[in-house]
């Protein structure tokens, strides 16, 4: 026999448990640490030619920071508006389909830039 305590614990509204709010917080936390970073280096490549831009994106000191940036962005979009969705949107269906559509759309565009960036870092070793 559980207690009601027992049923209801390591569950929130969504019956997922902890686990996307912890991810969510710590990604958060990683971001604020690697935007001031790459703010810096934006402004510091602005106005630059592109060869040079490719150079320092290929650099062991951007490009890794750089794909990290854009990797944690997406978890942190798509469980943001997971929690979003979840929590206002009532339809089973359309829910459903937000969902999808969220996932889709946030992995799809992490994907195109994934691959823009390691095409930038495989291009400044060639250079």
């Amino acid at each position: 026999m559980t207690t009601p305590l027992g049923r209801v614990r390591g569950l929130g509204s969504a019956k997922g448990g902890t686990g996307p709010y912890v991810l969510k917080q710590a990604s958060g936390l990683a971001l604020g640490i690697l935007t001031p970073y790459l703010v810096g280096i934006g402004i510091y490549l602005f106005g630059r030619d592109r060869e040079f831009v490719v150079t320092a994106i290929g650099s062991f000191w951007i490009g890794p920071a750089l794909l990290g940036f854009i990797i944690l962005s997406a978890i942190h979009m798509d469980l943001g508006m997971r929690v979003i969705i979840e929590d206002y949107v009532h339809g089973h269906a359309r829910k459903l389909a937000l969902l999808f559509l969220n996932s889709a759309f946030t992995w799809a565009v992490c994907l195109v830039c994934v691959f823009a960036i390691l095409l930038m870092m495989f291009e400044s070793a060639r250079l």
